[in-house]
């Protein structure tokens, strides 16, 4: 088979072993799959270091599912993963027997190169070790295989270069994050710049090679594209990255959503159990929540977006509760000088208690050093004052609030994002959130009359809640009887805003509006205007809308 030619985008191998994930890859546009045995003991809840330990045969182990699962059911070409260290293989024998079953190409795994110190010498030694692997691949490419070589360092490479090896992957270790990352390392920066020079070495004796790397700190397409920007790598080869740690968050984010149902629930049918601060039933409430129960089950990072006003503060306490962490929920002001309480010495640090919850308020005036050093605690999970190199700390979650556009923090940061819609776009939740406000005060609650909701609703809000709050305090001292009407609102909003109630928000077309909202539910209608199913009934015939 001939090498795949080179091409103007990042060519991407995915290293894996089930069936449904290879089907998924290509169905996303990899160019290739290599069905390895690592990849198979992941999706068995190992990690992928099983892979080099003597408990299976590997060669048949992995020809056992990539043929019943993978070979001939994706349309792109198949690289087997072949164990050469086992002393019973002829290595002729095994990849004419690789061919004749019909793959396209051959990889050496599981590899020496993960080996090092007198084990490494003493595989190597007995003729079982890297030396045996490069042997294969130049059979290999002899019979018409496709090759793919792992490597490390420059002697592997130029071994690998020597048997005519088509694509070369440079291996940085196994991949750090998720559930079963190896941590520690090569740091994101380093694995660049070796890759920078051994790729500029394979193109000075080897221009046709292609290029690839894979594993280490390269845990997300961003890490991905520095390492290749920086090396000009043609490729990269994806093995927890496809699988484990995207199956972890799937999962974990999916079943968090399941387990946090009961927030998403109908007010009317236990509204006291909803995100506390997320009232509402219309859609943008209800996919502000859904994407919180989501969030909730990881320790991920999160750039809270919204407007001033919108709720922010809001949707991060209700991520620290909903998240059950056993400490505190601190707020601090990006504007001030945050060093100190964020990476301060043992026990003065918020960074440093695992159980809390850090929110970072007006993060989009962080100062650089501050977001890069941010950056770094994210990425190693230690605090470098006081943390050994090879200490891993519990961290504390980490939020952070932003205007609209958070984008390029949220990805330096590797955070997620949320968006709290302003109150304009959720204008049918504003009766809810009314009565709520209003029941929040501490004193007798106030009779929210419909004509007054009804000029609260015409309102644009720039402020979001927080002036929506503001006007119900003012009214609710204002109100008479118990009772806050019209005239009330009126006096609180001041003429000019109450001019901008059109004609078109008469009482009539108030309550349509209303039904079309409801889908013309009379009972729930007549809950949302805040009045009795009767007196709805009343209104509607005086008013032609019965019929």
């Amino acid at each position: 088979m001939r090498r795949m030619a080179k091409r103007p985008d990042i060519l991407v191998g995915a290293a894996i072993g089930l069936g449904m994930t290879a089907r998924a890859a290509a169905d996303g546009g990899a160019d290739f799959v290599l069905a390895l045995n690592a990849g198979r003991f992941r999706v068995m809840g190992a990690p992928s270091l099983a892979a080099m330990l003597p408990i299976s045969d590997s060669n048949a182990f992995t020809d056992g599912f990539a043929r019943s699962e993978i070979l001939d059911r994706v349309a792109i070409p198949v690289f087997f993963g072949a164990a050469a260290c086992d002393p019973r293989v002829d290595v002729m024998a095994l990849v004419t027997r690789i061919r004749r079953i019909g793959y396209r190409g051959i990889a050496n795994f599981p590899t020496a190169i993960h080996h090092d110190g007198p084990f490494r010498a003493a595989l190597e030694a007995a003729g079982l070790g890297f030396a045996r692997e490069v042997e294969m691949l130049r059979a290999a490419r002899g019979i018409g295989l496709a090759t793919l070589g792992y490597a490390k360092t420059r002697a592997e490479v130029d071994a690998l270069l020597d048997a005519g090896v088509e694509h070369l992957c440079l291996n940085f270790g196994w991949n750090a994050g998720g559930s079963m990352g190896v941590p520690g390392g090569v740091p994101l920066d380093d694995a660049a710049e070796r890759a920078r020079r051994i790729f500029a070495h394979v193109r000075r004796i080897a221009r046709g090679t292609l290029c690839l790397v894979e594993g280490g700190p390269i845990v997300d397409p961003t890490h991905m594209i520095r390492v290749c920007d920086a090396s000009r790598a043609d490729g990269y080869v994806g093995g927890s990255t496809l699988d484990r740690l995207p199956l972890e968050m799937s999962v974990m984010q999916t079943t968090s959503a399941f387990k946090t149902a009961r927030l998403l629930r109908d007010d009317r049918a236990g509204g006291e159990q909803r995100i506390v601060g997320l009232l509402g039933g219309s859609q943008a409430a209800r996919t502000l929540a859904e994407r919180i129960a989501r969030l909730v089950a990881t320790d991920l990072p999160i750039v809270i977006e919204g407007e001033a006003g919108a709720g922010r503060t809001s949707a991060a306490r209700a991520i620290h509760a909903t998240s059950r962490r056993g400490g505190s929920v601190g707020f601090i002001d990006a504007r001030e000088d945050i060093t100190g309480a964020l990476f301060g010495e043992r026990g003065r640090n918020m960074l440093g208690a695992a159980q809390n919850t850090v929110v970072i308020e007006h993060a989009d005036a962080l100062a650089p050093t501050l977001r890069a050093r941010l950056a770094e605690w994210i990425e190693r999970g230690t605090f470098d004052r006081f943390a050994r190199p090879d200490e891993r700390r519990p961290r504390a979650r980490l939020l952070l609030t932003h205007p609209p556009g958070g984008e390029a923090l949220a990805r330096a940061l590797s955070a997620q994002r949320l968006a709290v819609p302003p109150l304009r776009e959720r204008m049918e939740d504003l009766p809810v959130i009314a009565r709520a406000m209003l029941g929040a005060t501490g004193r007798p609650v106030p009779a929210l009359q419909p004509a007054a909701l009804r000029l609260l609703m015409a309102q644009r809000w720039p402020g979001n809640l927080r002036e929506l709050q503001h006007a119900l305090a003012r009214a609710a001292l204002e109100a008479r009887d118990g009772r806050i009407d019209a005239v009330v609102i009126e006096r609180v909003l001041g003429p000019a805003q109450v001019g901008a109630v059109t004609e078109a928000m008469d009482e009539r077309a108030w309550i349509l509006d209303a039904l079309r909202r409801h889908r013309f539910r009379r009972g729930e209608t007549a809950a949302f205007l805040g009045i009795a199913r009767k007196t709805l009934y009343n209104r509607m015939r005086r008013l032609g809308l019965d019929n």
